[in-house]
């Protein structure tokens, strides 16, 4: 037996807009459908924008679970989006070293104080 590859990842949102509005303002990301559509296509992953609360991600007590998305983009774009976040005035939780210098990432918290990881890739 065997598992395929990852199809699918629901993010719990307490509030999904504003994280739609995040991921297609800030990170860029075009929605699968137009107007409010809660869903991207990353690659062969579909993101879906759930909101906290609901039948499948009941709030849970005592705190809640956060979540990393880990995206490769290219070395030399790292400094660029490193700007645009502070530029949006996005918490950055982990700035880029040197170039050339491993692990060479920026990490990020989106509106929910989930963890947005941008990769060097090689």
């Amino acid at each position: 037996m065997t598992v395929g590859s990852l199809a699918r990842v629901e993010l719990a949102c307490r509030d999904p807009h504003r994280q739609r509005e995040f991921f297609s303002r800030i990170l860029g990301l075009e929605p699968t459908e137009p107007g409010n559509a809660l869903r991207f296509t990353l690659g062969g992953v579909e993101l879906v924008l759930r909101p906290r609360g609901d039948a499948l991600f009941a709030s849970a007590r005592g705190g809640e679970a956060g979540t990393l998305l880990a995206f490769p983009v290219a070395d030399a774009e790292l400094e660029r989006w490193h700007r645009r976040m502070l530029t949006a005035r996005v918490a950055v939780l982990d700035a880029p070293g040197p170039s050339g210098a491993p692990p060479r990432l920026l990490r990020v918290a989106d509106p929910e104080g989930n963890v947005i990881e941008l990769f060097a890739a090689a």
